[in-house]
């Protein structure tokens, strides 16, 4: 009896040590582990970054950063997404418009990196397309800008006004109005060339029409 108890102590002591620590168990709480891993795998990165950007980012260079995004925020309706500050200044910024991002860069005579107005003109036009030509225009000129052109309705199908930015950058401002065919075009596009020669050459280099 006294032997029989024994190995029954040490059956139940062994059987203790098992229920405690059971391989199973073990294993089952392993499992989440290597699960949570392949959870917590890198997100796929989009290379177009198309969340933040769309196919073509115009970037100036301007005297004054923070002065030049108050003037886009007024006058076209830009709004401010980032600014990079340091000690000596504001290096970058972003603004955005519905789908289109604007990147500014400080004025750097040491890397050559000059705004318009150092260089005494520019040879690229920004085209930017709103709601309301006129109201726009007027609001830009109000804000500071010098009007190249009045608002005029071209021979494309859009409402024109150009105007210089404080900063130098040329802006064609647009409203879309028609859809005329290239026969259209071509007739109108001679009609203004009879009544206002220079006022027809320099929208269509401006616009970067064929016509």
């Amino acid at each position: 009896m006294a032997k029989a108890a024994k190995r029954k102590s040490k059956v139940n002591k062994k059987s203790a040590r098992v229920s405690s620590q059971p391989k199973a168990a073990k294993k089952k709480a392993a499992k989440p582990v290597r699960s949570a891993a392949r959870t917590m795998a890198t997100p796929k990165i989009d290379p177009l970054n198309r969340k933040q950007y769309g196919a073509l980012t115009p970037g100036l260079n301007v005297r004054d950063i923070r002065r030049a995004a108050e003037f886009y925020a007024n006058a076209f309706g830009f709004r401010l997404r980032t600014i990079m500050d340091t000690p000596q200044g504001a290096v970058h910024a972003e603004l955005r418009l519905r789908e289109s991002t604007l990147m500014l860069s400080p004025e750097s005579r040491e890397r050559n990196n000059l705004s318009a107005n150092s260089i005494g003109n520019t040879p690229a036009t920004l085209y930017l397309l709103v709601e309301d030509v006129d109201s726009v225009f007027n609001r830009a000129v109000t804000a500071g800008a010098k009007v190249m052109m009045p608002v005029t309705d071209m021979f494309w199908g859009d409402r024109v006004g150009q105007l210089s930015d404080p900063e130098g950058h040329r802006w064609m401002i647009a409203t879309h109005k028609a859809e005329p065919t290239e026969a259209e075009m071509a007739e109108a596009m001679r009609r203004m060339s009879e009544q206002q020669p220079s006022r027809a050459a320099a929208a269509a280099a401006g616009s970067g029409s064929e016509y």
